[in-house]
């Protein structure tokens, strides 16, 4: 036994000393001439083989790394094509009295959502309401007995989505609503920037609650995505509102906006001023089901999508309602800095909290914001999941999407 040891471990040395001797040999001849000398620069006709020029920017692979491929991005967004093929979503839309109500639902089949969109303007002001829900596709367990009935003639229930043996569920997950209430001119007499109830000068409340008849005009993203457009005036021109919400990812004016979200452009124009020395702060009243939360970075921050962003959100079990916007606005043509309020309370039972948007003076202020829904630890391959089982509750699609609504006009 002890002999069989020795004549192993003899053998397992020998292997050693020749794989450090054939590596040492490979180690010292790599990119040299023979026996570890330096090559001479080629000669004759034949030229060296030379590395092609990087261009610029382009990164060199480490070792063991796969060279990375440049994303696919033709219509040059910024955004992969194929993900943003697989988040494209559908908007049905939907005119009242005083009211545009919008369901964007996601196209992809098996893993469909629904984000619900409304835009009131009225006496109140002109608020914008968003709701999100999951559709989760359902597998009938005993299906063949269902179709065999409903070819005997028996009555059934149609089937919301699918071949008859598949239905769909839906369930909200998020509820929350921005409005923009007021323009309150005031006269900033501690000097911090902002509009202090106890401490500044209330000059004017301005009311916004009278309105023209609203603008829409669609405009096309690509040859099957739109981008849906709405312009709402105050009655006298001074408050305007310019509303987008995409099918797909696109820039809009310099800013990308996702499917999921609302980008909102702000115009204060030619307000008559009544003091000297006065300036504007939007009042705005912020609703949801829980409390909102401040956030330095935003969302789109984190995803290098933004800068010089602000962000407050509302967040329900992962499903988050933010409400963003950029911390300068234009002031005369001019880029300046927009300073907020704390976050406040207004009403306590209704979970209502007010935020104040205060602008340096100028006869024309533009300002961009932001709604939209984000994820939070869910997975694209997990939400939304399918499930097999009873159903309850069950809902037809298209019912989901309209059902919701009182309309006097659709559009597509």
């Amino acid at each position: 036994m002890k002999k069989t040891n020795y004549m192993l471990g003899i053998f397992l040395l020998g292997i050693l000393l020749f794989t450090a001797s054939f590596g040492q040999t490979i180690a010292h001849g790599y990119g040299d001439g023979e026996n570890g000398e330096e090559e001479e620069p080629c000669e004759g006709e034949e030229p060296c083989d030379e590395e092609e020029p990087k261009e610029d920017g382009e990164e060199e692979p480490k070792d063991g790394e796969e060279p990375k491929e440049d994303p696919k991005d033709e219509d040059k967004d910024g955004v992969d094509d194929d993900y943003e093929e697989e988040n494209k979503r559908y908007v049905e839309i939907w005119f009242g009295d005083n009211v545009v109500e919008m369901a964007s639902i996601k196209r992809t089949d098996d893993k469909k959502d629904i984000m619900d969109l409304r835009i009131g303007y009225k006496e109140y002001g002109l608020s914008i309401a968003v709701s999100f829900r999951t559709l989760t596709k359902v597998n009938i367990t005993d299906c063949e007995e269902k179709v065999k009935d409903k070819e005997e003639g028996e009555s059934e229930k149609e089937t919301a989505h699918g071949d008859g043996c598949e239905e769909w569920i839906h369930e909200l997950k998020l509820r929350f609503e921005v409005k923009f209430q007021a323009l309150v001119e005031f006269v900033d007499l501690n000097d911090n920037g902002v509009f202090d109830y106890e401490n500044d000068t209330c000059i004017e409340d301005y009311g916004i609650n009278s309105f023209q008849p609203i603008i829409y005009t669609p405009i096309n993203i690509s040859d099957d995505s739109v981008l849906h457009y709405f312009l709402i005036n105050t009655t006298d021109g001074v408050f305007a509102a310019h509303i987008y919400f995409p099918e797909e990812f696109v820039s809009v004016n310099g800013n990308l906006v996702a499917p999921t979200q609302i980008k909102i452009d702000i115009e204060i124009t030619n307000y008559d001023y009544i003091e000297d020395n006065s300036q504007l702060a939007l009042y705005t009243k912020l609703f949801s089901e829980d409390y909102y939360e401040e956030k330095e970075e935003t969302e789109d921050e984190k995803d290098g999508n933004a800068v010089n962003e602000k962000e407050v959100f509302t967040n329900n079990e992962g499903y988050i309602g933010i409400f963003s916007w950029k911390e300068t606005a234009m002031i005369d043509g001019i880029e300046m800095p927009v300073l907020t309020n704390e976050l406040e309370l207004e009403c306590e039972e209704d979970k209502i909290q007010r935020l104040l948007f205060n602008y340096p003076r100028g006869n024309h202020i533009y300002h961009d914001p932001k709604i939209g829904i984000v994820f939070e630890e869910i997975s694209a391959s997990e939400f939304p999941m399918i499930i097999i089982g009873p159903i309850a509750g069950v809902v037809g699609l298209g019912v989901i999407a309209a059902g919701v609504f009182i309309s006097k006009k659709k559009v597509r």
